[in-house]
């Protein structure tokens, strides 16, 4: 109702409308969108605007959309929604989501082909020849947002699209209790991505049970992320992902894996060869802080400056994480720490300042740890003998005290 103007410029004061969307890939199959709002057209000019809000589901939405040019169009926008599930209709959130594996649990298992080792089908396809065609630039805000699982609030980006290429730059939001905030692109010539990612002060516990349904880590940090892949599938381009990514986090733990209980095993059966052990839930291990960068290559982020802090232990570590194949290769050294009294630390004065290799090989979902006893009693008998050849440690009174004076008399100037 309300049309004014002629057939070559109109302006439509109050437009009513259902925009019907129909894709077997929905979910509901049909998504029914009620428009209401106004409209401006000048066919002469080619140009268009229109003011409109829907309201469906749990999604209020008002859209300002505009064409400057009919053939090829190119659209702006500006969209601001209260709230939006996105699962809804990503195929994501039908269905009730799959069960959180705790660290060293097998998750839910891969259909035939994948390679995803918990969940899901890793050689899903991927088409991103949608974005070809279209050309548009604008603005996105979205107050309370739903993707693969992952919760985000105030959620803003900047987009643009030309030549098959979506540049999502930059782009922010709030998301357990930290921000994000970085550039994401999508290209349909030769179906690559690329992400640059910075996560600040983020709780990483909740959001890895809610993304990869693992409950394998606590703590609170940053995460930055530099990365890239291509193929067709997701699989493919899990295997061709490469770039960089570094973690830094501050109290919290690792799960699935209890070192201060492996180093009292190692305590007790000093002598003996190397035993492989299941990982198992419920177990853990906590750290005050921990590091470390990545390095990512054909699917595999490869790592060699671990940097860990706990009341029992310093860490260090190097090893790989296969991310194309979803299996761990990884050798830790943490040391024994002599002032030790957390996690039954004082039980372990016998090994103050000895490395305990522990390495962990397998499946993310069945992953095996393997401590070197051997290596452990190697290290504990050099101590003692050295103690004993010394007459103590080092320090006031010692004959290592003793050696250090004498040569400094030696040596002095006067």
């Amino acid at each position: 109702s309300g049309v004014e103007g002629s057939a070559k410029a109109l302006k439509i004061a109050s437009l009513a409308a259902q925009l019907k969307l129909t894709d077997p890939a929905l979910p509901m199959k049909t998504l029914n969108l009620p428009l209401s709002g106004t409209l401006q057209a000048n066919l002469e000019k080619e140009t268009l605007q229109a003011d409109l809000t829907s309201t469906f589901d749990e999604t209020k939405l008002k859209v300002m959309l505009g064409l400057s040019k009919f053939s090829p169009p190119f659209f702006t926008f500006d969209i601001d929604a209260d709230r939006l599930n996105l699962d809804r209709y990503l195929g994501k959130g039908g269905a009730a989501p799959a069960p959180v594996a705790p660290a060293g649990k097998a998750g839910t298992p891969a259909k035939a082909g994948g390679a995803s080792g918990g969940g899901g089908t890793a050689d899903s396809k991927v088409d991103l020849s949608g974005l070809k065609g279209i050309n548009a630039k604008g603005r996105v805000h979205v107050g309370s947002l739903q993707v693969q699982n992952a919760k985000l609030s105030d959620f803003k980006a900047q987009i643009s699209l030309a030549n098959g290429r979506l540049e999502m730059s930059p782009h922010s939001a709030k998301l357990y209790q930290g921000t994000l905030a970085g550039a994401l692109s999508a290209d349909a010539n030769g179906n690559r991505v690329a992400l640059k990612e910075t996560l600040s002060n983020v709780s990483v516990g909740p959001l890895l049970r809610d993304v990869a349904q693992r409950d394998a880590l606590e703590g609170r940090g940053n995460v930055v992320l530099d990365v890239h892949s291509a193929g067709g599938t997701v699989g493919g381009m899990k295997k061709a992902l490469a770039g960089t990514a570094r973690v830094h986090l501050r109290d919290g733990a690792v799960k699935g894996f209890d070192l201060a209980a492996a180093l009292r095993k190692a305590k007790a059966v000093l002598g003996t060869k190397s035993a492989q052990q299941s990982a198992e839930g419920g177990q853990k291990t906590d750290f005050s802080e921990l590091s470390g960068s990545f390095k990512i290559a054909s699917g595999v982020a490869h790592n060699n400056d671990l940097i860990g802090k706990a009341p029992l232990f310093r860490l260090a570590g190097a090893g790989y994480i296969d991310i194309g194949n979803s299996r761990l290769n990884y050798l830790a050294k943490p040391t024994i720490v002599a002032t030790s009294k957390g996690q039954g630390g004082g039980e372990l004065t016998e090994l103050n300042g000895v490395t305990v290799p522990v390495r962990l090989v397998g499946p993310f979902d069945a992953v095996k740890y393997e401590v070197d006893y051997g290596a452990v009693a190697t290290a504990v008998a050099k101590s003692k003998l050295t103690e004993k050849l010394l007459g103590g440690k080092a320090g006031s009174g010692s004959p290592i005290e003793a050696i250090s004076d004498k040569l400094k008399d030696l040596f002095k100037r006067k």
